[in-house]
């Protein structure tokens, strides 16, 4: 029977899982809440415990998965296989995912970045599979990246490479939750895109949204569909700051690809050209025009993908991806 490889998106929220095949298959998939309150004893229990149920229900046996892939926030060891600290994740200190899931399903496991496995994912099944440098960009609650290079995952010394939502992009700017200011993820998150909307509100800037008790991210990009002054404003100095940030990656690091993805995705396609647009004008002709620039094909699925091939990978060459 062909191998297969479990992936498992740790979230703060949910678990989400898939069993995979070698080509990227996905075969299965499950998810279920993380209850995180509980602690990592109590998340590493349903963690195995929901690997279980996904290979069940999939008339499989845990026998037959080779290996098991974890993408996990936070700041990991992936050589040691520890979650260090993980802030969504409470009392998540120096917490052994590796040995611990390991022992408790009896197989092989392989931790990396969720940002990382998602980046991987998308390069071994999504918009990234004709390409071998290749960054992608997740833009939600705050921006995260992954970076291939050669096919390879880029980690960087203490796993805190492709830490792509703090690069500086502007000096002494807004502050952010990593300790700094003018971080990438405080002008381009969505959670940055409402935080400056509000703003530019109690400023006393003309815009529909005034009347609103409450309001998101997509609210704030309809708006901007529909010609509200202030939205219209907040959405392409968005895309400029994410033009500025993703000009500094071409420059740093030339890839073949750039993919954005997660909730800002429902910008569209209108926005995703106002980012090339920006990007044009600030890079080098020579690194934008060899760079496609583009949404991500897997969404949500890009996660555990990559969290199991990460693991096939692991299995079949006896290193990290």
């Amino acid at each position: 029977m062909t191998k297969l490889y479990i992936g498992i998106d740790l979230g703060g929220t949910n678990l989400k899982l898939g069993l995979v095949s070698p080509a990227g298959d996905l075969v299965a998939k499950y998810s279920w809440p993380t209850e995180a309150h509980g602690g990592p004893d109590h998340v590493l229990g349903r963690m195995a415990q929901a690997a279980r149920h996904l290979v069940r229900e999939a008339n499989v046996g845990l026998s037959d998965v080779a290996a098991v892939g974890v993408g996990s926030p936070g700041q990991l060891d992936t050589k040691a296989g520890v979650v260090i600290f993980a802030p969504n994740l409470p009392g998540w200190r120096n917490v052994a995912v590796r040995d611990r899931l390991g022992e408790a399903l009896g197989r092989t496991v392989v931790l990396e970045n969720d940002a990382n496995v998602a980046a991987y994912g998308e390069f071994r099944c999504g918009a990234g599979r004709e390409v071998r440098d290749m960054v992608m960009l997740t833009l939600g609650t705050g921006v995260g990246g992954g970076i291939i290079l050669g096919g390879r995952l880029l980690r960087g010394t203490t796993d805190t490479g492709a830490e792509l939502g703090h690069i500086i992009i502007v000096c002494g700017g807004r502050p952010c939750g990593c300790g700094s200011r003018g971080c990438l993820e405080t002008y381009t998150s969505a959670t940055a895109v409402v935080a400056r909307t509000r703003e530019g509100l109690s400023a006393g800037q003309t815009s529909a949204l005034a009347s609103a008790a409450d309001f998101s991210c997509k609210d704030v990009f309809d708006a901007a569909e529909a010609r509200d002054p202030l939205a219209s404003r907040i959405v392409r100095e968005t895309a400029e700051y994410l033009g500025a940030g993703i000009t500094n990656v071409l420059h740093t690091l030339n890839p073949e690809m750039v993919v954005m993805t997660g909730g800002m995705m429902g910008a569209g396609d209108g926005f995703l050209e106002s980012v090339r647009q920006s990007v044009r004008r600030t890079a080098l002709e020579r690194a934008w025009s060899a760079c496609t620039i583009r949404w991500s094909t897997l969404g949500g699925d890009a996660g555990i993908l990559g969290a199991a091939l990460a693991a096939e990978a692991f299995d079949r060459t006896g290193r990290p991806a």
